[in-house]
């Protein structure tokens, strides 16, 4: 089982945008694989901030010597970037997994996410706002602010997803049956993101790495670069057949819940898919009678992300039963 390292730098990011199928792998692994990979926020990056992460940092108080590497790398001779027309996250991939075809679902396993930095960098949502440096506390799980309650530390990432067939990159703050910019908080260590492949290696890319985020107006977000441990399996497209539809869209599952995902900015049509897959989940991955399953629905709550890209839900376990044979 391969747990080779894949590093942020140079050659192997994107910057605002999600690899497409015309990207060269930057990574080859095998179905099962577990792999680690670095992923870099954009704070002390951009061109408002100097693009000298150096500087911007010992603003803060950070010396020189605590700020990553690749981070430095990155704003000296990393890819161009122009903020009104790239997205802002790094991306690190695309990785290929070998054998994996179109049809099939590509599962990835975010087995650990752990920080690459004692500190990162406190801004409010949509960037509306002063940043402030937010030191981590290893112990108490949390991050210091000098004017608010500390943070909680629970790291997830913000961009998963595997390229599409049309060869085009998406803008990295885009989301759909590719994956991408799904913002979930809940995308963090022990949760499962099932994805369609769309081209053969899938090709996958991850990025938008966060410390933790609070909820309010307008928000919060901690990010903070993080090495993401992931494991990737390919689940072949006979068995995902037995699902029905649920295997076109990407959906979540972690210790506790089932979170299918409906990705448009259409809120309607968003709510539509959501409530379409998690009745194909119900019916075909977890063999509920469809009366069961409607009147689970009936009692789900649907929320639209914070992102603004769709809609999703969060099924309590216990209601979906095991998984069928055929579907496992």
């Amino acid at each position: 089982m391969s747990r080779d390292l894949l590093a942020a730098r140079p050659g192997t990011v994107l910057w605002g945008w999600l690899p497409g199928a015309v990207d060269r792998p930057v990574m080859s692994v095998g179905t099962g694989d577990t792999v680690l990979v670095d992923t870099v926020s954009h704070q002390g990056l951009t061109g408002d901030q100097g693009r000298d992460p150096v500087a911007y940092f010992g603003a803060f108080g950070v010396e020189p010597r605590d700020v990553p590497p690749d981070l430095r790398a990155l704003a000296e001779s990393g890819p161009a970037h122009e903020p009104a027309v790239d997205g802002p996250h790094v991306v690190t991939g695309p990785i290929e997994v070998r054998g994996a075809r179109p049809g099939d679902v590509l599962a990835v396993r975010i087995e650990d996410l752990a920080p690459r930095t004692p500190y990162g960098v406190a801004a409010p949502r949509g960037g509306r706002g002063p940043e402030r440096l937010c030191v981590l506390d290893p112990v108490a799980s949390t991050g210091a602010v000098s004017d608010g309650p500390p943070l909680e530390f629970r790291p997830s990432l913000c961009v998963m997803g595997v390229a599409t067939s049309d060869g085009l990159r998406r803008h990295s703050t885009r989301a759909g049956s590719f994956g991408g910019n799904l913002d979930l908080p809940e995308l963090t260590v022990g949760a499962t993101l099932h994805l369609p492949v769309q081209v053969p290696g899938a090709l996958f890319h991850l990025g938008g790495p966060r410390y933790g985020t609070r909820r309010g107006v307008p928000g919060l977000v901690w990010h903070g670069p993080l090495r993401a441990t992931v494991r990737l399996d390919v689940i072949p497209q006979a068995e995902v057949r037995h699902w029905s539809g649920a295997g076109r869209r990407p959906y979540v599952t972690t210790s506790d819940h089932l979170m299918p995902l409906g990705l448009d900015t259409d809120v309607d049509r968003a709510l539509t898919q959501c409530q379409s897959q998690a009745l194909e989940l119900l019916l075909g991955r977890y063999g509920v009678p469809r009366a069961a399953a409607r009147a689970r629905l009936d009692a789900t709550d649907f929320r639209i992300h914070r992102s603004g890209h769709g809609v999703h839900a969060r099924l309590p376990l216990p209601w979906c039963g095991p998984v069928r044979a055929s579907a496992a």
